[in-house]
């Protein structure tokens, strides 16, 4: 999903199988297809006239697995803001599984395209391989006009890919994920020469006792369900930038029962999504106490089970608006099917009762996926030094009535700057993403871009709760 500002369209692609597994035959192709949408919520299927069906181009598939295929199975990255900078027939990029080599090492391609339509699969493929290799990887845009480059910290790189991994933790070898970083190759194209991936996010023990607690509330939806099974994995992640950080969404896979047990492969599990961010692509912080960012939804919905996440978030207006796929049956669910549970799913999905995989739509406050909270006691917090970016501040918070915020700039020695303590400033109250800070008569000062500084923010007592969301330097002048 990407939204295009000069067109004033959102931009959905998305695979369609020939038939989904137990209403047909298997061994049938997956379809990559493309809609759009003036508002995100209601769609049309455009007539490309690209690919052949049953005899008619009058369709919206761009392609399919079995006819050079880009590869969707990561995030697809518009780079618009590089024209001039790269060549105007890789403004769109994207990476994916092209199987296993001769030697069943796992390896991955890239694709280009100038209008997100029409791919062109990389002539140099694969550009990562190597053992313990999984099925899927996502891309993230590093910098670019934009950013500030200046910030310390943060990688020099223009692109990363996530590739999952297999490596070995515990009991099992366990989904989890890798970065690896590019530069433009010596001739100038961009997204092709990757560094060797490094494991940067891997599960921990509070991962597998989590696992068991939702695992334990989530028994009367579980179809299969062995206790010595029970681990965490990391299926999926998505990582972008926002400000001089990155967000990740990570998939959580609560492995419930492994199908070798019966005789087939892979595991059944259920999967949500957690909030991750890092500084440096390689630290990576797990917030809000690992809970579910966007949770499944209750018994019977069509995400009851499993959320998939692959896209950015898009703003609308003070939102971001957050596209998912989901599930209302497990991991893998019809590998352990029986004839007669086939034929209860046919049954079941022909009359409506059971969900096939579908879209749907999150919303959460633009750039307001967590919060620092106070409430009757007020409460401060004090920032690590910080480079500015511009001289005036502005502050993401819901203070309520009867609330109040104040900030005091501070040198590295956690003195007061001159004009800029908590006494000097004045109150903000109310709901806004942009809080213009104001110390008397002043919004800032251009001598913060010349050293760092430390934020201390102040969040009166109030009967209500007071949120602090997110803070930005702008670099409109003082």
């Amino acid at each position: 999903m990407l939204y295009d500002q000069d067109e004033g369209l959102f931009r959905l692609w998305y695979l369609s199988f020939g038939s989904y597994p137990g209403l047909g035959e298997f061994g049938e192709p997956t379809y990559y297809c493309y809609a759009t949408s003036s508002d995100g919520l209601h769609w049309e299927r455009p007539h490309l006239g690209m690919f052949d069906y049953e005899g008619s181009t009058d369709n919206n598939i761009i392609s399919s697995d079995r006819n050079s295929a880009p590869g969707f199975n990561g995030s697809i990255l518009d780079c618009k803001e590089m024209a001039g900078l790269e060549p105007p027939e890789r403004r769109y990029k994207t990476a994916g599984w092209l199987g296993r080599d001769d030697a069943g090492r796992g390896i991955h391609g890239v694709s280009f395209s100038h209008d997100g339509l029409r791919w062109q699969r990389y002539e140099g493929n694969p550009v990562i391989g190597g053992h313990g290799r999984g099925d899927a990887l996502t891309g993230a845009k590093l910098r670019e006009p934009a950013f500030p480059e200046h910030l310390p910290g943060l990688p020099t790189a223009k692109y990363a890919l996530f590739p999952k991994v297999h490596p070995q933790l515990g009991r099992f070898r366990r989904r989890s994920f890798a970065m690896c970083t590019s530069e433009d190759d010596l001739g100038g194209n961009p997204f092709t020469q990757w560094t060797e991936p490094q494991l940067v996010l891997a599960p921990d023990l509070r991962d597998d006792e989590m696992t068991e607690e939702r695992l334990a509330a989530a028994k009367s939806i579980l179809l299969y369900d062995n206790p010595g099974d029970h681990r965490c994995e990391f299926y999926g992640v998505v990582v972008f930038r926002s400000g001089d950080i990155f967000l990740g969404l990570l998939w959580i896979y609560d492995a419930a029962f492994e199908f070798s047990r019966i005789g087939t492969r892979n595991q059944y599990a259920l999967v949500d999504i957690q909030l991750v961010s890092s500084r440096d692509l390689i630290h990576w912080e797990r917030l809000g106490n690992r809970q579910p960012v966007i949770a499944r939804g209750g018994p019977g919905s069509f995400d009851s089970h499993m959320i998939f996440f692959h896209s950015f978030p898009v703003t609308v207006g003070d939102e971001w608006w957050v596209y998912y796929v989901g599930h209302n049956e497990g991991h893998a669910a019809q590998a352990g099917y029986d004839e007669a549970m086939r034929r209860e799913f046919q049954a079941e999905a022909r009359t409506g009762r059971r969900h096939f995989p579908a879209i749907g739509l999150a919303k959460v406050r633009r750039e307001g996926y967590v919060s620092r909270d106070a409430g009757a006691e007020g409460g401060t917090l004090t920032t690590r030094l910080l480079q500015p970016g511009g001289p005036r501040l502005e502050v993401n918070a819901a203070v309520p009535e009867g609330g109040a915020l104040t900030v005091e700039v501070q040198d590295e020695h956690g003195r007061a700057l001159p004009g800029f303590g908590a006494a000097d400033c004045t109150p903000v109250t109310g709901d806004s993403l942009r809080h213009q800070i104001r110390w008397g008569e002043r919004r800032g000062d251009n001598s913060w871009r010349e050293r760092p500084v430390r934020l201390r923010f102040q969040l009166h007592p109030s009967a209500g709760r007071t949120a602090l969301y997110g803070f930005r330097f702008s670099a409109d002048g003082a």
